[in-house]
């Protein structure tokens, strides 16, 4: 039976809603007319350290006055006028001044959510009846869970700057290397013998991918500190996509693989951020011509009235539900043989798929031990492309996305 209907039939009911207070460990204090006190059950004598005999007949306001002039005696004086109050301690933390439960010292009162309703006999309000529930165990267990989190923020947002701090300080650096590489390469300073070329060769090709592992760092750091942006603009995604192919063709002659780009019959035009697409789009050609060491690399585009898709097969040694759980996970490196050592810092697919949520879409994947990866990604088609697939992509609209 709910409470209200106990609360209708009268005063007659206050036993068994006792008992019910009881059970439920719930306050349970019951007011006449001119709010003096005409019940006070256990739960109320052990919260409050008083005993019922020493607050019968007493007012209220008097037993605690600092209810006077309050919210809480305006609650009190609505129900006598017959409205209901819930007492939430979101707004208010407390309706009567009790002392906090034992090891809760760092809360001044009791934290406590109440019912404030009017008893009603044959229609008629005779009085007032306070539910009050101690929430302070649940109210201190939401302010821990609360402090961790900011202290995982805080934590995380150090990270990220100490992350971006260092990328900083070692382009700069190897940025230089690279330089003085490309001068002693070009034979700026004299001429080198081939074998000089060689290693000159291999020191670029190493600093390159060092700057590469940087940019992968500072583009997560922005992105974990909500600082990273997209610009939209009219895309041939075909256009893109044959140029990711290109870049990866020397890769894949130099691993005898088959790398082939299929592209949609017709023209299409999207709206999108192109820097932003291509890093993802050498993300997971990339990945895939890393774990693939025979077969093809496939990068398919497919496109809905609304949507345009990327697909990047590849015939590599597939994954195991376990690692398709872990694999968008930040530094996460699946492949932890010696035997197949394949480097990086295991943020490219996670910078992928937050680029895509940044550019308004998602990426997946499915995969099968010795069946081989998909990574599909997909984007919104037509959002912010003015007049559609017929537009001239030489001049584009620069859109910022919020």
């Amino acid at each position: 039976m709910p409470v209200e209907a106990l609360i209708a039939v009268g005063p007659e009911s206050l036993p068994l809603l006792n008992g019910l207070g009881e059970v439920l460990e719930l306050g349970i204090v019951t007011l006449d007319a001119d709010l003096v006190v005409r019940g006070w059950n256990r739960w109320m004598e052990a919260a409050s350290d008083t005993g019922e005999a020493s607050v019968l007949g007493r007012s209220l306001l008097d037993v605690f006055p600092e209810l006077q002039d309050t919210p809480a005696e305006e609650a009190l004086r609505r129900a006598l006028a017959g409205a209901t109050t819930i007492w939430s301690h979101r707004f208010h933390r407390f309706l009567l001044p009790l002392a906090p439960p034992s090891g809760h010292t760092r809360f001044e009162r009791m934290q406590q959510s109440a019912r404030i309703m009017p008893m009603l006999r044959e229609g008629e309000v005779t009085g007032v009846l306070l539910l009050v529930q101690d929430v302070t165990d649940r109210v201190a267990r939401e302010e821990e869970l609360r402090d961790a989190l900011q202290r995982a923020e805080a934590a995380s947002l150090a990270k990220s700057e100490f992350l971006a701090s260092m990328s900083h300080e070692l382009r700069t650096p190897l940025a230089a290397i690279v330089g003085y590489m490309e001068l002693l390469d070009g034979e700026m300073v004299g001429p080198m013998t081939p074998v000089q070329k060689n290693y000159i060769g291999r020191v670029k090709l190493a600093a390159r991918h060092l700057i590469t592992i940087i940019e992968e760092i500072l583009t997560f750091s922005r992105i974990e500190a909500g600082k990273e942006e997209v610009r939209m603009e009219p895309v041939d995604p075909a256009v893109l996509a044959r140029d990711v192919g290109e870049l990866f063709e020397p890769q894949s002659l130099q691993k005898g693989l088959t790398l082939t780009v299929a592209l949609p019959d017709e023209r299409v035009v999207i709206s999108t951020d192109p820097t932003r697409l291509r890093q993802i789009l050498i993300n997971l050609v990339g990945n895939a011509m890393k774990f693939t060491d025979a077969g093809h690399v496939a990068l398919e585009l497919s496109a809905t009235d609304e949507r345009m898709h990327f697909c990047v097969r590849d015939t590599g040694p597939g994954m195991t539900a376990q690692d398709l759980e872990r694999i968008f996970d930040p530094f996460t490196q699946l492949d932890q043989s010696h035997k197949r050592p394949k480097g990086g810092t295991g943020l490219g697919l996670p910078v992928s798929r937050r680029l895509a949520h940044l550019l308004g879409g998602d990426l997946t994947v499915a995969s099968e031990p010795g069946r081989g990866t998909t990574f599909t990604l997909w984007l919104p088609r037509n959002v912010g492309v003015p007049g559609g697939a017929g537009d001239d992509i030489a001049q584009p609209q620069l859109q910022p996305r919020a």
